[in-house]
């Protein structure tokens, strides 16, 4: 799109303007948008005015209205065919530089003269600066504008993926992964290949197809599958997942696991853990006179059981549960899941299935991502966190804080050693605020809760809440755009995913129709 005149300021407030436009002008000059028809006189297309000094100011609209609702046939003379376009100016750009500014240092006349921008200049303005790009999509209002993130920023740091349910966020997330090995390209645009080594949290099994036949190497590690044994954790941990509480069960605790570690060479299971305690509970009820004869001690067998019976049902509960005892608990033939990650020179995508319920899915996320912290630092690894609000919600954090706690230490210390995440969710406001404030860059879908409308706001920077209002109405396979990553804040098409994850909308009719044949 090239570069038009659409009218002339008649009214400035701070960085706020009023564009008056003659509407025989833009039937004449401009092609509104029917099809595939663009105009530059749309809600937040970019326009720009020209300063004295060789460069533009940039505004964006924000809204058009009707002039003519300004005038009372009382007071004043009706004025036909006239459009007022109301725009805040975001910043400015330097046609020698070719380099855009955020902020304003100086401001239109009245009268000045405003024009659509070309699509050149919001290739300029959208660029990012980096040694390599990866491509997002194209911009909503000018489909000849690529718009690109710096892979950097998007996968070195940590992303927040949100939108209602339906709305392509799995796609979104897929797309960008691909596109490591399709759209990846340096400064020279010539197509760079990679070997990542990205993990994805599969919540709802929406991952298993999403790289078949594509250069990106997958590995899908069922719930059966899944190995994180218990025994690299700390004491301190060890009290966090058994819930043991101060005084009697936590140097009883203690005590059991350094005489495991020391005659098993912390090679012990819940079992041993167990069988230590009861043997503590043995020794301690009873006391040696001088004649080295047994006599009772300070406190009954009784009384060391009662005091330490919650702590000995939590590991009965655990041993019990024989389909997390089987990822948990010490087997010495198996290697733990993260290592065997980390040690994987074969596959790019490694997609772990996590169909448990609350409970276990809190002490799993606290166990794995123990192991990824102090296992993979160094190692350039994300983390893709699927249904995120799932174990890293915070109004569960008192219920459930186990598997908050070391997402919480890769969120602010990960990306220093190598770990960064990709945060999605459907419900951003019940996230946890200390994860989400560490992202440094958002694709944000269609969102209608009032609740993650509010949360969007905060996190979005000043230039970037006019847009706000356009959530509700997004397509899918659109998202608003924002953060470190971009060179600047737009509605962008997303890359289409191919192939794209299962995670279509459901079939209930047709279903409905099966089962009756099937009845018939």
């Amino acid at each position: 799109m090239e570069k038009i005149k659409i009218g002339r300021v008649v009214e400035i407030e701070g960085l706020n303007i009023i564009i008056e436009i003659n509407e025989k002008e833009i039937s004449e000059k401009i092609n509104f948008k029917v099809g595939n028809q663009v105009t530059p006189v749309l809600i937040n297309k970019l326009i720009s005015i020209a300063l004295l000094n060789g460069k533009e100011l940039i505004g964006k609209i924000e809204k058009i209205v009707e002039n003519n609702r300004f005038y009372t046939e009382e007071n004043f003379k009706k004025q036909d065919n006239k459009i007022c376009v109301f725009a805040s100016l975001i910043g400015i750009y330097d046609y020698y530089t070719k380099k855009f500014d955020e902020g304003i240092n100086n401001f239109p006349f009245i009268n000045s003269e405003v024009y659509s921008i070309s699509s050149e200049i919001k290739k300029n303005i959208m660029s990012i600066s980096s040694e390599y790009k990866l491509k997002i999509g194209k911009s909503f209002n000018d489909n000849a504008v690529e718009i690109f993130a710096n892979p950097d920023i998007l996968f070195g740091k940590h992303l927040g993926v949100f939108g209602n349910t339906g709305t392509g966020k799995s796609c979104t997330v897929t797309s960008i992964i691909q596109g490591l090995k399709d759209r990846l390209t340096d400064e020279e645009e010539n197509l760079v290949k990679t070997s990542p080594k990205i993990i994805i949290f599969d919540s709802n099994n929406e991952y298993s197809n999403a790289f078949e036949n594509t250069e990106l190497k997958f590995l899908k590690i069922k719930k059966e599958n899944l190995k994180l044994p218990h025994n690299k954790l700390s004491y301190i941990e060890y009290y966090k997942l058994f819930g043991a509480s101060q005084g009697v069960q936590v140097p009883i605790l203690k005590e059991s696991l350094q005489k495991n570690k020391k005659s098993k060479n912390d090679k012990y299971s819940f079992s041993d853990i167990k069988g230590e305690i009861d043997k503590i509970i043995e020794e301690n009820s009873k006391e040696l006179d001088r004649n080295n004869k047994v006599v009772r001690g300070n406190f009954s067998y009784n009384q060391w059981k009662n005091w330490l019976n919650p702590l000995l049902n939590r590991i009965e509960m655990l041993e019990q549960n024989e389909e997390l005892k089987l990822i948990i608990d010490y087997n010495e033939e198996t290697k733990n899941t993260v290592e065997k990650i980390k040690n994987d020179k074969e596959n790019n995508i490694f997609i772990i299935e996590l169909d448990f319920d609350k409970e276990e899915l809190d002490i799993i996320m606290f166990i794995f991502s123990k192991l990824l912290y102090n296992e993979c630092k160094n190692e350039n690894i994300v983390l893709v966190l699927e249904e995120a609000h799932r174990y890293i919600n915070e109004e569960d954090i008192g219920e459930y804080k186990l598997g908050n706690y070391y997402i919480q230490k890769i969120a602010r210390e990960g990306r220093k050693f190598g770990i960064s995440l990709i945060i999605s969710s459907q419900r951003p406001s019940e996230l946890s605020k200390s994860v989400v404030s560490q992202c440094n860059s958002f694709i944000i879908h269609r969102l209608t809760n009032k609740n993650d409308y509010e949360f969007i706001y905060r996190i979005l920077s000043n230039h970037s809440k006019g847009y706000l209002n356009l959530l509700s109405g997004l397509e899918k396979q659109h998202a608003l755009v924002c953060g470190e990553a971009f060179g600047f804040t737009d509605i962008v098409k997303i890359e289409t995913a191919n192939p794209t994850p299962k995670s279509e909308d459901p079939k209930m009719i047709k279903k409905w129709i099966n089962n009756l044949v099937n009845k018939n």
